[in-house]
């Protein structure tokens, strides 16, 4: 049971628990995750931006095993279910629960009054803890810690903790056509979720385009095509009158529409900041060097899997 914002690798280790208990006494693994972020409901104004998407996380728990992964919308009134009431209703009655597996940190129920030992002296159900994973520094993975080192731009570190690059999903819209003029037509996102974006500046990126936005009822069958990208994120300080965005640049991509397609980034590395130039002439020498330095980057990446 979790958020599991980012299926990071903290989040791995209670998979691997939940999935090997479930082998074993050949029932199911289920997880559960709360949809919007609880945050959302209880406080706000302290909503964090998410990782990844709804679907991102349902992808990434199916792919690491889980065999049905239940999605809880968290509002007010399952806010206010007090720990004996979520006990009965989600897990007993709803999932027919034989075990629960969760982070000894483990808080649930109105006030988050239940805990770790109330599973095990309520419902009378196998409860296996899993403690914290630390990474390599000896601190603790957690989906916050993530979010920090994304706002403050160590894409790197943040990378390694997810294990797998950021992903940033967004839809096509118009905008100012100023990239096409240039002859690096963009794509202008909008993201189809509150998401995390790193820092300005110009990002190596894999685009993956989709016909629509993912669901939990299309993402595992649907086709999408790769490229690699050169993504910017900001404002570019060339241009007066341009809007903060996220543009992305498809290398090899063919002069077609993208308006409405959905579009997920996978960041990769950051290739160098939001910067002002003495020319057009020189942001388009700019340009190309920032794109044959993504498509390089990608192809690298691509090379290891």
């Amino acid at each position: 049971m979790g958020v599991f914002d980012g299926v990071h690798r903290g989040h791995s280790a209670l998979i691997t628990a939940t999935v090997d208990w479930a082998h074993r006494h050949s029932v199911p693994a289920v997880a559960l995750t709360f949809h919007p972020h609880p945050t959302a409901v209880l406080a706000p104004q302290h909503t964090p931006q998410m990782l990844c998407t709804l679907a991102h996380r349902i992808e990434r728990l199916l792919r690491q095993g889980i065999d049905l992964v239940v999605v809880q919308p968290f509002t007010s009134d399952f806010a206010r279910l007090s720990a004996q009431e979520f006990l009965s209703q989600i897990l007993q009655e709803g999932l027919h629960c034989r075990a629960v597996v969760v982070g000894d940190d483990f808080r649930f129920g109105q006030r988050r009054s239940g805990s770790v030992e109330t599973l095990r002296q309520v419902t009378g159900l196998e409860v296996i803890t899993v403690e914290g994973i630390l990474d390599e520094s000896g601190a603790r993975i957690s989906s916050t810690r993530i979010r920090e080192l994304v706002q403050t731009g160590n894409l790197e570190r943040a990378n390694a903790l997810l294990g797998e690059p950021l992903h940033w999903t967004g839809v096509a819209v118009r905008g100012d056509g100023r990239g096409r003029a240039l002859g690096y037509p963009t794509a202008n996102l909008v993201p189809i979720e509150p998401l995390i974006t790193p820092p300005e500046g110009v990002y190596a990126c894999v685009a993956r385009i989709r016909s629509h936005a993912p669901s939990p009822l299309t993402f595992a069958v649907e086709e999408s095509e790769t490229y690699p990208a050169a993504v910017s994120v900001g404002k570019p300080p060339m241009f007066e009158n341009a809007r903060g965005r996220v543009e992305a640049y498809l290398v090899d991509f063919p002069d077609e529409d993208l308006y409405g397609r959905v579009i997920t980034l996978q960041f990769l590395e950051h290739l160098r900041p939001q910067e002002q130039f003495e020319s057009v002439d020189a942001l388009l020498r700019q340009m190309a060097r920032d794109v044959a330095r993504a498509r390089q980057i990608v192809q690298e990446v691509q090379s290891r899997r």
